[in-house]
């Protein structure tokens, strides 16, 4: 199915109200991830002072309902818990987006930091980690590692869990079982985060730094080879919805230089343990962010419940997609009565895709970027933080050549000729 920009819900974010602020409370990781665009430990742990003051500047300047909490590995930081409870004490919710290393057999941590004021986590596990104990396992194999951090903090309750992956053309083909494995775990696993691997190509440009030339780009984004750059959002939504029908995209974020991107794919998915029914549409996602703001002043976009009502198949009166799913559910009633006091459960699925290189040298970012974070008291992109770290600002892109219709030859200005006779008649008709 072809997705159409009218059939989904656009976000309405902004630079100046957003629901997420990004914090890095470290660069300092206890692994290594193929894609990670952080330099490990250029400038170690922040103090708390500085992390504080980040995170009033992300309140005043986003807007924010929630802090994501990241590094680096956050849960390394000495301070994590007296961070967590400062965004806390500012009415935000925090979310830790973490590898896990440190809580894998640690409980009593995962406990602390939910006492701490913690909503939940983001756990990324992916096969092209370097992780202790799983080095070299494969997707299917690292569903064993996911099950055990769903079940931890399921265990403890009361908290958001959702699970990142990376995507690259190696594995595309295994997101449909991620997503089966999740469907199956939905009264626990609160949501998924697919994120398109993406690179910077040497080849072909020239870069540049507050105007001066770059020879060799430090950052660890940048690749001779672009070929795994391309995968989009829109390739992984399909590879989903080859595998599962009641699965479908309900709102998006464009592109900022391009018509046609989407960078921001999100559903929400409605099932019972016993089986998935459909997704909400568009008109649901609208009222959801419109209604939050209206109560509490901010946008949302996370939720420590994934437990909705039946009552709340009513909105099948405004929107096709609980419409069909509520009518799934009856039809499925009909023949299995004990399915009325199953709970319905909404699970989402957000796939990301970063930045883009354009051939004419532009970066095509994500359209009121949810991820900014502060650097140096203004905010940037997280996603090209270490632009800035090293250089002082964004680094530009500039083909080597330029294509024009004359061979390939660029036509300098002061070597086209002006006839004497058609300049003298321009200037005539100006005249008259």
């Amino acid at each position: 199915m072809q997705l159409s920009k009218r059939d989904l819900y656009r976000y309405p974010w902004s630079g100046n109200d957003n629901p997420i602020g990004w914090l890095e409370v470290t660069d300092k990781c206890n692994t290594y991830c193929r894609g990670c665009y952080r330099i490990n430990g250029m400038q170690g742990h922040k103090s708390l002072e500085q992390v504080k003051e980040e995170i009033n500047l992300l309140k005043k300047w986003r807007n924010c309902d929630n802090i994501s909490i990241a590094g680096g590995e956050p849960l390394i930081h000495p301070q994590i818990l007296d961070i967590i409870a400062y965004i806390r004490s500012q009415k935000m919710k925090p979310l830790i987006l973490t590898n896990g290393i440190r809580l894998e057999n640690d409980r009593s941590f995962m406990l602390q930091i939910k006492k701490a004021g913690a909503i939940g986590f983001t756990f990324h596990i992916d096969s092209e980690q370097q992780r202790p104990h799983w080095k070299g396992k494969s997707e299917i194999e690292l569903f064993e590692l996911r099950q055990h951090y769903a079940d931890m903090a399921h265990d403890i309750g009361g908290l958001f869990v959702s699970f990142g992956m990376t995507v690259y053309p190696g594995n595309l083909d295994l997101v449909p079982k991620m997503v089966e494995w999740a469907n199956r775990n939905i009264d626990r696993v609160h949501g998924l985060v697919m994120i398109t691997y993406r690179n910077m190509a040497t080849q072909g440009y020239d870069y540049f730094a507050g105007g001066k030339p770059l020879t060799d780009p430090n950052t660890s984004y940048f690749a001779g080879d672009p070929a795994e750059s391309y995968l989009t959002s829109t390739q992984v939504y399909e590879k989903i919805k080859e595998h599962f029908p009641h699965y479908d995209v309900a709102s998006y974020m464009g592109g900022t230089q391009t018509d046609d991107k989407m960078t921001w794919l999100v559903s929400a998915q409605l099932g019972t343990k016993h089986k998935m029914y459909g997704s909400v549409g568009a008109k649901v996602m609208e009222l959801f962010q419109a209604f939050h703001h209206m109560q509490y002043g901010t946008y949302v976009v996370y939720s420590p419940s994934n437990k909705i009502p039946k009552i709340a198949f009513a909105l099948g009166l405004l929107d096709k997609g609980v419409r069909a799913t509520a009518g799934k559910f009856w039809k499925e009633f009909l023949k299995r009565p004990t399915e009325l006091f199953s709970p319905i459960y909404v699970q989402s699925i957000g796939i990301i895709q970063g930045p883009d290189l354009l051939e004419d040298g532009r970066v095509d970012m994500c359209e009121s970027c949810p991820d900014m974070t502060v650097w140096d008291g203004k905010l940037v992109h997280s996603c090209r933080l270490d632009e800035w770290r090293l250089y002082g600002s964004y680094i530009s892109a500039q083909p080597k050549s330029t294509a024009a219709e004359n061979g390939g030859q660029l036509v300098r200005t002061e070597s086209i000729s002006v006839a004497p006779e058609q300049k003298s008649e321009s200037v005539e008709m100006v005249g008259k």
